[in-house]
């Protein structure tokens, strides 16, 4: 997708650990609260940025200004391009090793950035750190109890390892995401490498942070904040409807929307296992080569490694060559002695 964008201020230059992307909409005062989360963290340099997804007014820099003071982005979009696009935009923008989302609407523990560097710092072979959440606010108590038992049901299907600060999960977490992807699995903190390999959010997908989530568990090693780190405001206006909608229709909308969602998934996981095959044919044909070319080389010293070089090659990829050397090999058979005893 194209997209009309104006970045005023940049980082570029300054070495972070962490960059924070905050896209945002017509929430003046609620963004400068998240902002105000970021700027109490008690990690040291942190990069901020915002992405104004069409607001009307602008989100003023100065304002971010006087709540932070550490290396900002401001990614200015004219018109409203959705919450996928604008994380998308950040994450581009974005200058860190370690990449975090937050909604305008949502809070950061002051330690939950350290908590995540010291999380990648001792388990180097994570992609990425979903961040635990702790819903509040007016409307908290349902959604609270509807997380509770998401995450209850996710870990009983995967059961985790604690390290730490973190939960750490096998592959058997890719099968616990597929039917439901609790909110926690829907806040990432992934390395630049990871986002890479994930992929950008789906910007025509209303579930594109699940999606993500899976594509992520299919590809990536994840973990997950024990304690909550995140916390997720409830105000009404974030239940996944619009107004005017109801119940009834906004449940078909939703498994209608999860069912795109699914066949957009089903289509990446194929792209790459056809990827991998590709790969896997690349590798037996080498590996058969080399192979043929140790049976080769025993042919006439070493006869039972050498058939068994030719016979490991023939299995991997068959070709003429393995053929014509398996009939010398079957000519130059070694006769087996007998003993003999008056």
């Amino acid at each position: 997708m194209h997209t009309t964008a104006q970045c005023d201020g940049s980082s570029r230059g300054i070495a972070v650990l962490i960059s924070v992307v905050i896209p945002t909409h017509n929430r003046a005062d609620l963004l400068l609260e998240a902002v105000a989360s970021v700027a109490a963290q008690t990690l040291g340099t942190v990069e901020l940025v915002v992405v104004d997804d069409g607001s009307s007014p602008p989100v003023d820099r100065q304002a971010i200004e006087g709540t932070f003071s550490g290396p900002l982005q401001l990614i200015h979009h004219q018109t409203a391009l959705g919450v996928p696009s604008a994380k998308n935009a950040g994450i581009r923008a974005a200058q860190g090793e370690v990449i975090v989302l937050l909604d305008d609407d949502d809070l950061l523990t002051e330690d939950a950035l350290e908590v995540i560097a010291e999380g990648f710092s001792t388990h180097p072979h994570l992609d990425c750190i979903f961040m635990g959440v702790e819903p509040f606010g007016p409307y908290a108590e349902g959604p609270a109890a509807s997380r509770k038992a998401a995450m209850d049901a996710l870990f009983q299907a995967a059961p985790p390892r604690p390290s730490g600060p973190l939960w750490l999960f096998d592959h058997s977490l890719f099968d616990a995401l597929i039917p439901r992807v609790p909110i926690d699995f829907q806040r990432p903190a992934a390395r630049r490498g990871a986002w890479n390999v994930i992929g950008p959010f789906d910007e025509h997908s209303l579930f594109s942070e699940s999606t993500w989530t899976k594509k992520a568990a299919a590809l990536c090693a994840l973990a997950v904040t024990r304690v909550p780190i995140n916390h997720w405001r409830i105000h009404g206006k974030n239940f996944g409807w619009p107004e005017g909608l109801s119940v009834a229709a906004a449940q078909r909308r939703q498994v209608h929307n999860e069912i795109l969602a699914g066949a957009n998934l089903l289509e990446a996981v194929r792209d790459t296992q056809q990827t991998w095959r590709r790969r896997e044919s690349a590798l037996r044909r080498h590996q058969s080569q080399l192979l043929f070319t140790r049976a080769y080389q025993l042919r006439t010293h070493d006869w039972a490694n050498g058939w068994a070089a030719l016979w490991q090659a023939f299995r991997l990829r068959a070709t003429v060559s393995q053929l014509k050397l398996a009939v010398r090999y079957a000519l130059t058979m070694p006769r087996k002695t007998t003993d003999s005893r008056d």
